[in-house]
């Protein structure tokens, strides 16, 4: 990949012209500084604040990940550029777990697959409590005293946002389980998110704006349904049919349908992506 044309004047200031670009999500553009660090260069307008309340968050985390064998970000520097942050962390270890859908067959490429949904639901082990169910990282973080009233204020939201997706039929909280006890949810565990490294999940990435305090079964639910082709063409049939029968081994199952329906409602601000789009579209149709 090549350096982005408009990140050259804030790499140049950084020192940093000739750092490889590694990937790029929503939030921001990554860089590699040699082997033991990375550039994270979020996109023009992003607040110094908003990064270091992350970058916090990043730092409870690490601490709260117990007897858990992946690692997580760790922020070791934020400079501010202009009107962007670059914020400086330690490079983790492996390769997206897409890419290796891509190059992986067989026994090898099912253990890591296992792999990925099983780290999938160690993230509620994190030790980040709170005592309200929403959003962490949020500049417009959505907070209730219960899980069922955040979960109906999330899906308000996505009924007065704008764009095409609004026209969509939003769902509702049938069928969806309650929970009293909260718990730490990534929320955003794509397989883009996941590194692997020897046959396993080396480390989770990409803390972002989708953390949240719910219901930890959320990250079990959403691991498999951004399986899906829209999202992750690398997956095939068969991964997901294995993700499914993982689903039914540990009795979540039954409730997979409701929970994917309101994972895509949360997901329709991204309408200007076209693979969440079109992922949104189908889940949610009539």
């Amino acid at each position: 990949m090549m350096t982005n044309s408009e990140d050259l004047a804030a790499l140049s200031a950084l020192s940093a012209s000739g750092a490889p670009l590694l990937g790029e999500g929503g939030e921001a553009r990554v860089y590699a500084l040699g082997d033991r660090q990375v550039l994270r260069l979020t996109r023009p307008g992003a607040s110094l604040a908003q990064q270091r309340v992350r970058a916090e968050l990043l730092e409870e985390i690490a601490a709260g990940r117990g007897a858990i064998t992946f690692a997580t970000p760790e922020v070791e520097r934020l400079v501010a550029v202009d009107d962007r942050v670059a914020v400086i962390e330690r490079r983790l270890p492996g390769i997206p777990f897409s890419q290796a859908l891509v190059e992986t067959h067989g026994s090898e490429r099912q253990q890591l697959l296992l792999s990925y949904l099983d780290a999938a639901s160690q993230i509620g082990d994190i030790a980040v409590k709170r005592d309200f169910f929403g959003d962490l990282g949020s500049d417009r973080a959505i907070r209730r005293p219960s899980y069922r009233d955040y979960l109906q204020a999330r899906l308000e939201m996505t009924r007065s946002l704008a764009g095409p997706l609004s026209r969509l039929p939003i769902g509702t909280l049938e069928g969806i389980p309650d929970c009293s006890s909260g718990a730490f949810v990534h929320f955003d565990i794509f397989p883009g998110n996941v590194l692997v490294d020897a046959g396993r999940v080396s480390a989770v990435i990409d803390f972002g704006a989708t953390p949240m305090i719910a219901d930890r079964r959320l990250d079990c639910w959403s691991a498999v349904a951004y399986l899906d082709a829209e999202l992750s063409p690398q997956a095939n049939l068969q991964d997901r049919a294995l993700a499914l029968d993982w689903l039914e081994q540990r009795g979540l199952a039954a409730e997979f349908a409701a929970a994917k329906r309101w994972i895509a409602s949360y997901w329709c601000f991204a309408w200007d992506d076209p693979k969440v789009s079109a992922w949104c579209s189908r889940v949610l149709a009539p």
